[in-house]
């Protein structure tokens, strides 16, 4: 069902935490919380994956899919038996794409070094403005470690995480020392069609490697444009994987921007490692995919050429391996889990080297 946040509590209304029976709220961004791949924007009342400013410059598409969540997550350490989220945003719902990837909430705990499912948060079909919803999580008071996975394409306009009264939240474990890897690309590059939101490729990397890493996929809306080539000047990062491909509306934009695009990264980040990736649904138009892998494959050897040895090359043709190709997509492009993460074991093989 829908929720009206400030009938729970008028104090929701002006961002303050409150308490429930039993309950201990936080209101997110919040101090007790590491926010990371998101922040919330006060001007749009949001929360964004980039200036709201700069994604209207880039174009229309990128400042309505700058909303999208995709890449966001919470890190937080308790040791509070029940988890329940309070979530307020406009439903999107989509044919071909479970509702608890692109609006659900996936929580990861981790512990010694590995990772595990904890809980999912997930809405109502009929959810269309929020939804609550409350998980057992406890381990018998003992404090715990979680990632909170954000939702892959939903504008979240606000959450409220509760723990039980008196229990204890900490900042959660630190990523591994260094700046985020960036992704920037296309609408597999942001999570479609996922059935959670930690199962799109760069979270099955950031939980193998415990890297932070910051999700710019745009569906439809990755091109390339010279106003996100500047945006990117200014990025920390320590990989850039640059997965844009499927967003070239055709081989001739590919071909005036590819390059053009790796060049301008690379003047304002000489050291940085760049990864490149051709488009995974090779079999869908091998003709066309042929010609593109050209393009793409070309910037990488120009770079080589020019004496650039911090270039890496991924082949979207393997991504997807060579047995059961068919079932690892959900309409003949967009990964389903399983073509997510045979996508992740593949881009891994060159990110693991890196990190």
């Amino acid at each position: 069902m829908g929720v009206d946040i400030t009938k729970i509590d008028k104090n929701f209304a002006v961002g303050a935490d409150f308490s429930e029976e039993g309950m201990r709220f936080y209101r997110i961004p919040s101090p007790a919380f590491d926010l990371y791949g998101v922040r919330y924007e006060e001007e749009s009342g949001r929360f964004v994956r980039m200036p709201s400013d700069v994604a209207r410059e880039v174009s229309e598409g990128v400042a309505y899919l700058n909303t999208h969540t995709a890449g966001g997550r919470l890190r937080f350490s308790t040791d509070s038996e029940n988890l329940e989220l309070i979530v307020e945003y406009n439903l999107e719902k989509m044919r071909h794409m479970p509702m608890s990837g692109a609006a659900g909430f996936s929580l990861i705990r981790e512990e010694d070094g590995k990772t595990s499912y904890a809980a999912g948060f997930f809405p109502f079909p009929d959810s269309e403005k929020g939804f609550r919803s409350k998980m057992r999580i406890g381990n018998g008071k003992k404090m715990q470690h979680f990632t909170l996975y954000f939702p892959l394409y939903n504008n979240l306009l606000s959450l409220s995480v509760g723990v039980d009264e008196g229990a204890t939240v900490e900042k959660g474990l630190p990523y591994k020392e260094g700046a985020p890897i960036l992704y920037y690309g296309s609408s597999i590059t942001q999570g479609g069609c996922a059935c959670r939101p930690d199962n799109a490729y760069q979270a099955y990397i950031s939980k193998w490697t415990n890297t932070d890493f910051i999700n710019l996929g745009f569906s439809g809306n990755a091109k390339a444009e010279d106003r996100m080539a500047e945006y990117f000047e200014n990025i920390k990062c320590s990989i850039f994987v640059y997965d844009y491909d499927h967003n070239a509306p055709n081989v001739e934009h590919l071909e005036k921007t590819h390059e053009r695009f790796f060049l301008h990264f690379r003047k304002h980040h000489p050291n940085v490692p760049v990864v490149m990736v051709s488009r995974p649904d090779f079999d869908s138009d091998t003709v066309g995919s042929t010609k593109r892998r050209a393009v793409v494959k070309r910037t990488y050897r120009n770079a080589k050429k020019n004496g650039d040895e911090n270039v890496y090359f991924v082949d979207g043709q393997k991504l997807f391996g060579r047995e059961d190709r068919e079932n690892c997509f959900v309409d003949g492009c967009h990964p389903n889990d399983l073509g997510f993460y045979r996508m992740a074991k593949e881009i891994y093989k060159t990110v693991k080297k890196l990190v």
